[in-house]
């Protein structure tokens, strides 16, 4: 249960907030004050989870004080309300640390799902201070790109459900970068509605530090992710230059352990920065003769760049499908070792994509569910305690077999 303390000026409304609150199970009112002096000294003899801040509360800034704050408790939920507050308002709020800004009037609705989801964002905070003091602290950074030189073989689907995996069960803060700049849509298949993208990053760039890129940044409730969306519009695509996707990694790293980037298909100068800047590339592929043939002539500019083994990782899609090619095939041709292996499960996978929530929070028991988790756990150099726990781990060549090479031709 989360533990509520109101601080608002108004009476009547620390009224409604304090009936609508009690109404949810999940949440407690500890107390309600009217005086910012106040707050600080009951924050921790109450054990507060989630502050409900008025941005009038009389005895000085609002926004001083959850900088204050959140200095002082790390864990502590900061959500600010006020009438008819600005972009501004909203600015500010976010660089001084708050989780949210709900504007007045609200009904109970949109407060209790605010403070719900803070709740979930304090308990994750407490697993990762909890992880970094059992020794994990010193864990670096790691960015890993998904591409792929054939489209409609899986990329983004792969991006999305290993970016929440390692959100959920890594303990570390992750965050997904949509750079398919033209037409993204990590947004649809997390079911968020960004307010900012990558485009809007172009307006900071000299001012771009960690806490300014928080507001950039778009969270997915379920598993704690988050987001950077691609640019809404194809057009707003151009604006983003190699600069500012060099910048936007350089930051991120400073705060986020797993830094999952999805490409786009085609090749252009901010991809190869990006495949450039990061600790690992998954290099999906799939069952069928195009696919094979585009990833082969990646693979091969790729040893030109000097991506080895240790960075570059073959991962096949749809790898149970018997269309007449096996893994064998695939690695034959290729001349290259597959990683890991996704099976085919369209049903699943479709009414991901069609209800906005990841498969592997969906149905995670399902084989391609497993199989992304078996890559995150690579991801997280945890493999071994991916097996340990019993999860059902497939076996290495999914892919059907058949006499003869691929296609009949040896």
């Amino acid at each position: 249960m989360a533990r509520v303390l109101i601080a608002d000026a108004s009476s009547d409304t620390r009224h409604m907030m304090r009936e609508a609150l009690e109404a949810e199970q999940r949440l407690e009112v500890v107390e309600d004050v009217d005086d910012a002096d106040e707050v600080a000294q009951l924050i921790a003899p109450l054990q507060v989870d989630v502050l409900l801040l008025d941005r009038d509360l009389p005895g000085g800034s609002s926004y001083d004080l959850v900088a204050k704050l959140r200095a002082a408790h790390r864990p502590l939920g900061i959500i600010m309300t006020g009438n008819t507050p600005d972009i501004g308002d909203l600015r500010q709020a976010m660089q001084a640390g708050a989780d949210d800004f709900v504007p007045k009037p609200f009904d109970a609705h949109t407060l209790t799902s605010s403070v719900n989801a803070t709740a979930r964002r304090v308990e994750q905070r407490r697993q990762q201070i909890a992880a970094s003091e059992a020794g994990l602290a010193n864990v670096p950074s790691k960015t890993v790109a998904i591409y792929s030189p054939q489209g409609g073989v899986g990329k983004s689907m792969l991006a999305a459900n290993l970016a929440v995996v390692l959100a959920r069960e890594s303990g570390r803060p992750t965050v997904l970068v949509d750079l398919n700049l033209q037409f993204g849509d990590i947004d649809l298949m997390l079911n968020i509605t960004p307010e900012r993208t990558i485009a809007a990053v172009i307006q900071r760039m000299n001012q771009l530090d960690a806490e300014l890129m928080e507001s950039f940044l778009t969270t997915h409730e379920d598993s704690g992710l988050k987001v950077l969306a691609a640019p809404a519009r194809p057009e707003y695509a151009d604006t983003i230059t190699v600069f500012v996707v060099e910048k936007v990694l350089q930051v991120l790293r400073e705060r986020y352990t797993y830094i999952i980037i999805d490409t786009p298909s085609f090749l252009q100068d901010t991809t190869l920065t990006a495949l450039d800047h990061s600790d690992q590339i998954i290099l999906l592929t799939a069952l069928d003769l195009l696919a094979l043939h585009n990833t082969k002539t990646a693979l091969a500019m790729m040893e030109k760049l000097r991506y080895g083994p240790d960075k570059l990782k073959l991962v096949l899609n749809r790898s149970n499908a018997d269309v007449g090619i096996s893994s064998e095939d695939v690695e034959q041709t290729l001349d290259y070792s597959i990683n890991a292996y996704i099976p085919s499960d369209g049903r699943v996978a479709v009414t991901s994509v069609n209800e906005g929530e990841p498969f592997v929070i969906s149905q995670p028991r399902t084989q391609i569910a497993q199989s992304i988790r078996r890559i995150a756990y690579q991801v997280m150099d945890r493999e071994d305690e991916f097996r340990e726990e019993g999860a059902e781990v497939l076996a290495l060549d999914q892919a059907p077999r058949r006499r003869g090479g691929l296609f009949g031709r040896r």
